[in-house]
């Protein structure tokens, strides 16, 4: 018989231990799981917030680079650079016209200068859009039979004195010529054709404005030396030489001619407005007499673009009959004085607009740097039409 206090608890006591544990598991694997579920809650937020952040750059890096885009190429462009009487002229479409002469230039074996080219090009543009409007009310008619006249006398071969040829082989020498032209520099006919167009107004617009030059002028004789601004011989060195040696001997060792002096830098016979920078020097004014005398040479003369200039006044004013080259000289300044009027009239009424500035300047030049055309040196005979601003 077993009494109560002889009888073993080991099994209740088993149970209960069980029960226990069970329990005890129970509860860690509903805490395991709800770890579990809170680092995987956990998990997934930071990885929303790194999407949100990441989108959130890339949306910021995409606005800096349209926004960027939109300021350097898209907008620039766009923007008005001038116009006259509505007529625009977008920054685009200086750039155009200064690649255009950039091809020009390079395929005649010159070069543009874009320190002082855009602003220039601008006015161009502007100048020979004044001339359009203004051709017929000065009589000044170019007919597209001119315009084809042109550039047949800029790209149609020539044959040898005494060859016979076939005009029909010229003609085709002339379209090939033409052709690799136009390919070479990138043009279109009708961009060509609107700058030989622009070209021969200007040529009637300098005879219409001659008209009024009379055979013979009072003139004076000079002779000068002419430095570059940027060249390796400075003007108070030259002038002090001069202190000691002949003008003529001095010229012919550092002039640099521009095209109006010998190599002894003598330059001739000169009319009044000729060179209007050296007017007063040269000329008797309302003021009184010339500021040079006669047999006196004058300090370095800085002139806008042209260069130094120290004259030397050979005689007093004396009637003479024009040279050809200074006819040609006072038709050109009298084409540039008629534009400038015709540009200070219509900036006081209103009618042109020149909307460009230092970031503007800044922005075409660089676009015409890195879209300079690379175009090869042509044979001799083809030269293409000599192209200028429109001053």
């Amino acid at each position: 018989m077993v009494l109560p206090w002889n009888r073993s608890d080991d099994e209740p006591s088993d149970a209960t231990s069980d029960r226990r544990r069970r329990r005890r598991s129970a509860r860690n694997r509903s805490q395991d799981a709800r770890d579990q579920s809170n680092q995987r809650a956990g998990e997934r937020k930071r990885q929303r917030i790194a999407m949100t952040v990441g989108t959130i750059l890339i949306m910021a890096i995409v606005a800096i680079v349209a926004v960027g885009y939109y300021r350097e190429f898209y907008n620039p462009p766009r923007v008005t650079a001038g116009a006259i009487r509505g007529v625009e002229f977008s920054m685009g479409d200086l750039v155009e016209r200064i690649r255009v002469v950039q091809g020009i230039n390079r395929y005649q074996g010159g070069k543009v200068d874009l320190s002082v080219v855009p602003f220039e090009y601008l006015q161009g543009l502007l100048n020979s859009e004044i001339l359009r409007q203004a051709a017929p009310s000065i009589g000044i008619y170019v007919t597209k039979e001119n315009v084809d006249e042109a550039i047949k006398g800029r790209f149609y071969p020539v044959a040898p004195a005494g060859q016979e040829t076939d005009p029909g082989q010229l003609d085709l020498e002339f379209e090939s010529n033409y052709r690799n032209f136009l390919t070479q520099v990138n043009l279109s006919d009708d961009v060509y054709r609107r700058i030989v167009e622009e070209g021969l107004q200007r040529q009637q617009l300098a005879l219409f404005l001659a008209r009024d030059i009379p055979e013979s002028m009072g003139q004076v004789e000079i002779e000068w030396i002419r430095l570059e601004f940027d060249g390796p011989v400075q003007a108070d060195d030259v002038k002090a030489r001069l202190e000691s040696e002949d003008f003529q001997q001095v010229a012919a060792d550092v002039n640099a001619s521009a095209g109006f002096a010998d190599a002894d830098g003598y330059v001739g016979w000169i009319p009044e407005g000729a060179f209007p920078d050296f007017d007063k020097l040269l000329f008797s004014t309302g003021d009184g007499s010339a500021l040079l005398e006669v047999g006196g040479i004058s300090d370095p003369q800085f002139t806008g673009e042209d260069g130094i200039f120290i004259i030397h006044k050979l005689s007093d004013l004396e009637e003479k009959e024009l040279s050809p080259l200074m006819l040609y000289k006072l038709t050109t300044e009298m084409v540039k004085g008629w534009q400038e009027i015709q540009l200070t009239q219509g900036s006081h009424d209103g009618w042109l607009e020149i909307n460009f500035d230092s970031d503007r300047y800044a922005w075409v030049a660089d676009q015409v740097r890195l879209t300079a055309p690379r175009v090869p040196k042509p044979p001799a005979q083809n030269q293409g039409m000599p192209i200028r601003s429109g001053g």
